[in-house]
Order: structure tokens, then sequence, then C-alpha cells
């Protein structure tokens, strides 16, 4: 077979490594895809796929290209030309038709996103296409049929190539008119997770052909011992019932479903709750990973600093399992341990921005495949995992398999998505064979339907008894009033819903000694106040005025709250971090209305949660409310309805670009502002001189080492409205905002940040 490579090629003909004949990759792709879909029941339609995907490449632009010849008169295209050759040669006896779509769809997409097969047949049609010159394309388009003949020649009696429908290759020729779309079965749901897991298995055979790897197999051990709280007084008892709690939780579940739900009341340990869970799944279960998902960085971050954290006696994981830990978000992606390494350095380290050439190495793959023993990401990435189409995103699904993935705060998903998104799940749990945990203090009436783990009802009401907070509500705050009633030893926090709002609030209380947190705040700013100023202040008094940025996910204690009206379990949420040990007496959270806008919520869900807030006297009230808030939410919320059929219809039509539309608009977070970057004045001429060092394109990739300087711009100042004079003209170019040295002070207030911008 060696005597072949040099004819045709896959890549460039100087290649380190052995397998730049398109033979060779075709083959080690194809076998590596049926291995990685064997337990998932595809494993013929993965290897066609994987066998195929590449025959594109037969087009004389890239034969010229490997070979270092001019490929002048081609046209820059293999993935269509791939499938347009497997439609001619994939009629086996052995693969349904089902099965030769899904190979269709994922050989055409795999360059650039997963589509249905004739809706790709417009780019090589050059009168609709206005950058395909009709002769370049007809010299490519007959040059690979032409190369393709030569190749059927060579292969069509070896193992591998010789099943294909060779005989049909003459009708390469004739591109296929457009047929009816392929529509998914009665199963639709199933139907998309399989189109999809065929792509995402090409994509990660593919990239991974270029490395000797092997799929990970969890055998991280986590000691949770060093988790336990410890306290004296009410905070010891809170300690007893919290491991009372997690001892009933682990001793009377089965953990036999698949797909189950674990209710748990905020601030009583989950983070410990999970490990221990992980810890006896791995006794009697052979994973390949376990997955932490979070809706917040901030969870994300508390979750790392209790595996991996400096302040607590001793550690859940050695050093040698801190670099089996994948920790992947737009702040950071690389290894837990590297990312500790980075922090005591000051200094966020990211490979890929100090490398151009780290995408070639096997690290990278394995990041970019989640194909390491433990992932911590966000909720966000899970919904790009599941209906992105893009290969980059997809690639990462079928590394699901065999796995157990957690789902923190569940019902931060919006609930037009949640029937939809449960659908997936139990999909992936059975095709998968995965186990799948959602977690949240409160169960929106779309996941009552699932199996939930077993707690102690007992335990529950005393935990909530030890931790009860009286509730009231004020149709309108006296600010001058309420700051007056303050006693002088008070940790009051006032949470807002805009930073519009907090700002305003902020600057009515004129105080020099009040503390403000937005996501205008440096996130290394934010982390040393918290930190510093509330975290570790020795029980002094202090007051703080914030959005959201505290609402979950940051271990800190108030005595006093005021929270703007929001939806019933965003309000229990900032509940958590109200005498979160119990160390208050008299514990007060004041609901307050500030005017009568509703964003950045739903609207029927703010105006539900009004309604009944001024009937809630103590935060068990606040409990007991929630069944009867959420099923009347999920009863009278039509648009969410109507919102959940056109995601089906959009589903049933195998729309892969509609599909992930929808979630995009419906599901994702809103737009932020742009990240500025805020270095301090010492580092000021190293950062810059970092950047004006890299390439273009890769300049704002490296934004992410130092995304312990970065600050959010408001949303309503627009892309640079107003701060262009004060920017960086060199890196504006390249897309990166960065004040001039001397402007620094002028951009970025010493106490509300960039929120010093957000307009009235």
């Amino acid at each position: 077979m060696t005597k072949y490579s040099e004819r045709f090629l896959s890549r460039p003909k100087d290649s380190s490594d052995e397998n730049s004949g398109l033979i060779e990759h075709s083959l080690k792709t194809a076998y590596s895809a049926r291995e990685l879909a064997a337990s998932l029941g595809f494993g013929d339609t993965a290897f066609y796929a994987g066998l195929l995907h590449d025959f594109g490449k037969l087009n004389p632009y890239y034969q010229h290209l490997f070979s270092k010849e001019n490929p002048h008169g081609y046209i820059r295209a293999h993935a269509i030309f791939s499938a347009l050759a497997a439609n001619r040669l994939l009629k086996i006896s052995t693969l349904s038709k089902h099965a030769q779509k899904q190979i269709l769809f994922a050989v055409a997409g795999h360059h650039s996103r997963l589509t249905q097969f004739y809706k790709s047949l417009d780019f090589i049609n050059p009168n609709k296409s206005g950058r395909n010159n009709k002769q370049i394309f007809e010299n490519s388009f007959n040059g690979a049929y032409a190369n393709l003949q030569k190749f059927s020649e060579i292969v069509k009696d070896l193992d591998g190539f010789k099943d294909l429908a060779w005989h049909r290759l003459d009708k390469f020729i004739n591109i296929p008119n457009s047929e009816m779309d392929f529509v998914a079965g009665d199963d639709f749901v199933l139907d998309f997770l399989d189109f999809s897991s065929v792509f995402s298995v090409l994509i990660q055979a593919d990239r991974g052909s270029f490395f000797d790897w092997k799929q990970p197999v969890f055998d991280i051990n986590l000691n949770t011992v060093v988790l336990k709280r410890k306290g004296q007084g009410t905070p010891s008892r809170l300690s007893e019932l919290r491991e009372e709690f997690q001892k009933f939780l682990l001793s009377e579940n089965s953990f036999q479903d698949k797909l189950a739900i674990l209710k748990a009341p905020t601030g009583i340990g989950k983070t410990k709750i999970f490990l221990d869970i992980v810890n006896k799944f791995s006794c009697v279960h052979r994973f390949e990973r376990v997955f932490y998902f979070s809706p917040l960085l901030a969870l994300t971050d508390d979750f790392e600093s209790k595996l991996f954290g400096v302040e607590q006696e001793g550690s859940v994981l050695s050093q040698t399992d801190a670099v089996n830990v994948l920790v992947y978000n737009h702040a950071f992606t690389g290894s837990l341990f590297k990312k500790r390494q980075s922090k005591d350095s000051g200094i966020l380290f990211d490979d890929e921005s100090e490398d151009p050439e780290f995408f070639k190495t096997l690290e990278h793959f394995e990041r970019e495949s989640f194909n390491k023993q433990f992932i911590i990401t966000t909720t966000q990435r899970l919904l790009m995992v599941l209906y992105s189409n893009t290969p980059d995103d997809k690639r990462k699904l079928v590394s699901f398999k065999n796995s157990l993935l957690i789902v923190d705060e569940v019902q931060t998903i919006p609930k037009v998505l949640l029937p939809n998104f449960i659908a997936l799940l139990k999909a992936i749990a059975e095709k998968y064979n995965s186990r799948i945990l959602l977690v949240s203090a409160t169960i929106p009436a779309e996941l009552q339907i699932l199996p939930q783990l077993k707690t102690s009802e007992a335990l529950e009401k005393k935990y909530l008894q030890t931790t009860v907070k009286r509730i009231e509500y004020k149709l309108t705050l006296d600010i001058a009033t309420e700051v007056a009633s303050l006693k002088a030893d008070d940790r009051t926090l006032f949470m807002l819903n805009t930073r519009r709002k907090a700002l305003d609030f902020f600057n009515k209380l004129c105080d020099d000694n009040v503390l403000y947190l937005s996501s205008g705040i440096r996130k290394c700013d934010r982390g040393r106040i918290i930190q510093e100023r509330i975290k570790n202040s020795g029980g002094k008094a202090v007051t703080v005025v914030s959005t959201q940025v505290l609402e979950a996910g940051v271990d800190v204690s108030f005595s006093r709250m005021y929270r703007e009206m929001a939806p019933l379990d965003n309000i229990v949420q900032a509940m958590g971090r109200l005498s979160r040990e119990g160390e208050c007496s008299n514990p007060l959270l004041t609901v307050f209305s500030y005017d009568n806008d509703y964003k950045p919520y739903s609207q029927l869900e703010f105006e539900e949660s009004k309604a009944i807030i001024p009937n809630i006297t103590s935060s068990i009230c606040l409990y007991e409310a929630l069944s009867g808030y959420y099923q009347k939410v999920s009863d009278e919320n039509l648009r969410n309805k109507n919102l959940v059929k056109d995601l089906e219809k959009r589903m049933r039509n195998l729309n892969f670009d509609d599909v992930w539309d929808f979630v995009k608009k419906n599901a994702l977070p809103a737009q932020l502002g742009d990240p500025l970057l805020v270095p301090d004045i010492e580092d000021y001429g190293e950062i810059k001189r970092q950047f004006l060092s890299s390439e273009p394109n890769k300049s704002r990739g490296k934004l992410s080492r130092y995304a312990e300087y970065m600050a959010q711009l408001p949303s309503s100042l627009g892309k640079i409205d107003g701060l262009r004079d004060f920017l960086d003209e060199e890196l504006l170019d390249v897309g990166v905002l960065l004040p001039k040295k001397e402007s620094l002070c002028c951009v970025y207030d010493s106490k509300v940040g960039l929120d010093k911008w957000v307009k009235k």
C-alpha cells in the first residue's frame, strides 16, 4: 500500500507522519470511527463515514497543493466532493437508507457544519455562488472525477474499500437534483441524536488520526473527607445535618436510573455530595469520564477550588489527578493543575496563545474532544455540544458515552427548552450508556416527571428550620430609612437586577465605604473584594451593592439582604447568601420593587412571583410555594408551548441550522457587552507587547490568558461608542479592546469599574 501513498495524498507530502497518503488516512479514520461507535450500535455507518470523508481531496487543487505545486485554476473545496462520491458509492447491502443519509450529512459538513446533503449542494452550483468561477469549478469537478477513477483502480480490491459500489462511479459526474428533505421518524429526538452522533464520531476520528490516543478510563481518587465543614454552636449543628443528609442520600439510593434528579436545599454541601456519588459510581461502573456542568463561572470556580484548593486542610485531588481534570470555559481552557499554577503565578496561562503550533498537539486534540477523565465546564457548553452543528462543538458529543454527567442548577435552563432538553438527555442516557444527574434546590414542573433521588424529608425539614430566614416585601424602598435602620454590625447586601439599577442605587447611598460588584468590575478585583473585604473581614460590618454576580456559587454570607423583585427561583438562589452557616439569630430578606421593569427575566415568571411574594413570610414558606408557582407558570405559558412545537418541527425536519438558531435565540444568555482588558499599570507594557507580537488572528485567543484582568462593557454602550478616543489604536485593529496607558483611570473607575459607562 505504501507505494500508492505518493500518488494520492491527504496532506502535504513532507509531513513527518506516515499517514499522508489518502489510502492510509482514510483507513485509519474509518477504523478509529468504527471503534468509537462500536458500543453505540453504528460501527459500520461510522466506518464508511470515516472511509469516504476525504475522497474529495482527489480534487486536483489538493493534490497540487500537497505536492507543492501551484493549485491555480481549481477551487478549494473537498467536503462536498467527498459527499458526492459517497452518494454514488454507498449502495451497500449492509447499510440502510437511513445510515447512508447519516453518512452523507456528516461527510458533507465535516469541515463546516452538520447539514442536509441536498442543502449543501448550493455550494458547488456556480450559478448560485458568486465566489465560484464556473470554469474553475468545472476543472475541479472533472479533475476529481478523473482522479476518482484512477483511485478506484488502486483500492477497489483492498479490504475496507472493496465493498463500495465502484460500478456506480460513472454517475459521479451527474450532480443529483434536489430531492425532498430527509425527515426524521416518529422518534425525532433519537434521529437527531443519531445524525449528530455520526457527525461527532467522524470529526473526532478524523482529528484524532494525527495521533496515537486512547479513550480515558475514570480512575481518579476523590478524598472527600477534607470537604467536611467544621464549626461550633449552630454552625456545628448544620455540619451534622449536612453529613446526615449526605449519608442518607448515599445509603438509600441504588442510582439505577440512568437519568435522575436530585433536589437539595441551597447550602447543603452539594459539592461533597457530587463527589461522593462519583466515588460510589466508579466502584461499580467503568466510566470513561465524569462531567460537571454549571451555569455560572462562579460555581465552576468554587467547584474547582474545593477539588484542588489552597485553603482547606489537604486536597480532594492529588497533583497527578489534577492533571487529568480539564477546565473548559471562555476564561480558561486547560488542566486544573495548570490553572492552579497560573493563578499562583498571577497570570492565566493558555497554551494556544503561547504556541501557534499548539493546535497540532495531542494535548490540544484531547482537550477539544473532551478526552480527559474529569471535565469541568459550563451549561452553555453543554447546550452547544447538544444543539450546535459546528465540528468543534459536535466532536465533543461522542465523549458523553459511558460517562457520568452532573448538571448543576438545572432550573436555570430556560423553561422553553426544558422538555426537549430532557428528551435529548434521555436518549443520550440510553444510547450512550451514560448516567445523568440533574441537580437543583427547586424543581420546575417540566422536571417533576423524572425519577427523583430519595432524600430524607425529616432531615431536609430540620435543615430548613435551622437555616430559616424571615422574608418581607416592600412595594417601595426608602433607601435613607433602610440604611438608618441597619445595625452597627450588620453585613448587608443590596442586589439589583441590572447594572443600570445597581449603579443608580449605589450612587444614592453616597457612602464611600459601600462596596460595588458587577460584571463591569475586573474578575481579579471582584475576587479580591469578595475574599478580603467580605469573606475574610473578621465579621466586621460591610455593605455591598451588586448585580446577580453574587446570586449563586459564591461562598459568602450576609446577615441582612435586600433583593429586587425577581422570579422565585432566583430569590431562592440569592437567599443562599443570607446567614449561610446559620450564624445569624434573626436573618431578614427584604424583597422590594425598584421599578416595573421585569427584564432581564420572563415577564410571566416575574409577574407570577410578584403576586406570590407579598404573602411569603419565611424561607420555609418560599420553598413550599415553589411547586404551585412552577405548575402555574408551566400551565399558562402559551408562548413557551408554541415555541416547544416550533423546536420540535425544526428537529423533525433535521434542520440543524434552524435548531441551533432557535437555541441561540431562546436559551442562551443575552448578548453581553464586549470584554475590555484593563491591566495593572506596571504590567501594561509587557501585555501590549505580547499582543503586538502575535499573529493578528491569534490576538483575541490570547485574551483568555488575561481573563483575570477582563471586565464587561455595558451592552447598552454598543461596540466602542464613546470609548474610541481612549483605546489603543494598534490593538483595536486586531479586535482587542485595551485602553491607552494614560487613559486607564479615565476608562476604569476604582469603585464601579466599567459601569461608569452605563447609560441612564
